[in-house]
């Protein structure tokens, strides 16, 4: 009977991955019960769309890594020597997806309660393959040979894991948390992208899954962009990126039912996916989502976003001016097109580094607004670069009232000379020095006001590309990328901004704000008609 029933089972089904997908595999669902794997939504769009290099832009929970590693089993069990691949943000992150991949091998001859007929034979299916993979054991494995950054099968397919995967050669490879790397360990995300990739040939699968953090910034946006463009195009090459998208309605599960309802921001917000996206929600998916939001806070649209631009709208973890940038997107603020007033003063705000990054802002203040008209920095250039930029501005704009500095431009050199002398002698003398704030959050709180009025042009959007050919972030992403510190390891607050390289343009902008809040800005003491005569 055994037999009789595996042999129809089986019956031209064994050689179609998605059925052996739906039947073979066992995992543990979020309650920590056994079932066997079958593929939701979304988890089949992505088979049935899968391209030989992928990236997935998505909200938490969606399963798509657990997917990837099934997949990854499927390919090892049923193709000799298949060589797979899984990176993630750290090691134990990486351990516990190559789990997934144990323990849906250790359960592939696994007899539920009250097995059916089905089950049984496909418990007996999955003997004959655990007997025939062969998969090292735990007490087999030797401390030297580090495999539990490895599982092997008797085929010659194996499956690897770490935080870059740089050698040999790789035909299946799955990174997971991108986003998170480009932000905390961009060199690590660099070296992904240069190495780990590379190892894949064309006729190869590549799985970027990341849930989006870091605003317009790092290589997973600049990846994830690229795919996104792809979309365009009728035809790809194995080499081209094909862009999936999943938000967080993807997953039925995330709806809830009762007949509470949610704020007034909540609905226009609701309101503004239909008409413009055409997204329409069950009430059930809209109360989920307000529940959540109160829990979730300013993180909510990273962690589940509902398109895939609101993604890359949200900053980071400890962003200190991310709720404020939100709120300008949301009230289109953010890349507005206007023009300069010419009646108005402009004004530059600096953040100097004599052998780091210099910022410079160009700013205008009138009619209880701020409009951020552009922005600069480099890293490692002389001050005649920069003097020669704000040169450049005042031929395009006319010229600049004041040019706000910090304090440190006071001091003298081992030659004896100041920044503002300096910058002087290079043509540039309506120079103010800000005095010092004490307290660095008492800056951050002034900017944190001037933001809620603000305006960013186009041009504050725009990256720079560095000599080495390395996009540098915008002025507005690196309002979006300021951050405070973590905890340290011991769970201490550390009080102080996160200094990288967003660090330098959000000091210039806290300049201005200071200068603000000194008296130093003032349409009083300039007029643009008598300066333009």
């Amino acid at each position: 009977m055994k037999n009789n029933t595996l042999s129809s089972l089986l019956s031209g089904r064994l050689d179609n991955p998605l059925w052996r997908l739906h039947h073979l595999y066992w995992i543990e669902d979020k309650s920590g019960h056994l079932q066997r794997f079958r593929p939701n939504g979304a988890q089949l769009r992505l088979h049935r769309n899968l391209w030989h290099r992928n990236v997935v832009l998505k909200a938490r929970q969606l399963g798509i890594s657990t997917y990837v590693a099934l997949l990854m089993l499927d390919h090892c069990l049923f193709t000799p020597n298949f060589h797979a691949g899984i990176i993630d943000k750290t090691l134990p992150d990486a351990e516990q997806k190559l789990e997934k991949v144990r323990f849906a091998w250790e359960h592939l001859d696994y007899v539920p309660p009250n097995a059916t007929r089905e089950d049984r034979a496909l418990a007996f299916l999955g003997a004959l393959l655990k007997q025939r993979s062969g998969v090292q054991r735990r007490n087999e494995w030797h401390p030297s040979t580090d495999a539990r950054n490895k599982l092997a099968f008797a085929n010659g397919s194996d499956i690897r894991l770490g935080t870059n995967l740089r050698g040999g050669t790789l035909q299946l490879l799955h990174v997971s948390e991108l986003a998170h790397v480009s932000v905390h360990a961009p060199w690590r995300a660099r070296e992904i992208r240069t190495g780990a990739v590379n190892t894949v040939p064309s006729e190869g699968t590549i799985i970027l899954e990341s849930t989006h953090e870091g605003g317009r910034y790092g290589v997973n946006y600049e990846m994830t962009v690229q795919a996104m463009e792809n979309s365009a195009r009728s035809e790809l090459s194995p080499l081209d990126f094909r862009f999936f998208f999943f938000s967080w309605f993807d997953n039925p599960d995330y709806a809830i039912k009762g007949c509470a309802g949610w704020s007034d921001a909540l609905a226009a917000y609701f309101e503004k996916l239909e008409t413009q996206h055409g997204l329409r929600l069950s009430h059930a998916q809209k109360l989920w989502y307000a529940r959540m939001e109160r829990t979730m806070g300013a993180a909510m649209r990273q962690e589940y976003p509902s398109t895939a631009d609101e993604a890359f709208s949200t900053g980071n973890d400890g962003a200190i001016y991310g709720a404020q940038i939100a709120l300008l997107r949301e009230s289109g603020r953010i890349g507005a097109s206007f023009h300069y007033n010419p009646q108005e003063p402009l004004y530059s705000a600096w953040d100097l580094g004599l052998s780091d990054h210099t910022a410079i802002w160009l700013v205008q203040h009138y009619g209880g607004n701020v409009y951020w008209l552009n922005h600069y920095s480099a890293n490692q250039l002389p001050l005649e670069h920069f003097a020669a930029k704000i040169h450049e501005w005042q031929r395009r704009y006319g010229p600049i009232s004041t040019h706000f500095l910090p304090h440190d431009a006071a001091h003298r050199d081992p030659h004896g000379q100041s920044y503002v002398e300096s910058l002087a002698h290079c043509g540039i003398s309506a120079v103010r020095v800000v005095p010092r704030t004490p307290d660095v959050w008492r800056g951050i709180n002034n900017l944190r006001v001037l933001l809620a009025r603000s305006w960013f042009h186009p041009d504050t959007l725009m990256q720079r590309v560095a000599p080495s050919g390395v996009k540098e972030p915008s002025g507005l992403t690196c309002l979006e990328m300021y951050r405070s510190a973590p905890p340290s390891a011991s769970g201490a607050f550390r009080d102080a901004p996160v200094h990288d390289a967003a660090s330098h343009s959000a000091d210039a902008a806290r300049m201005f704000a200071e200068a603000l809040s000194h008296g130093l800005v003032s349409p009083l003491h300039f007029s643009r008609k008598r300066a333009l005569m």
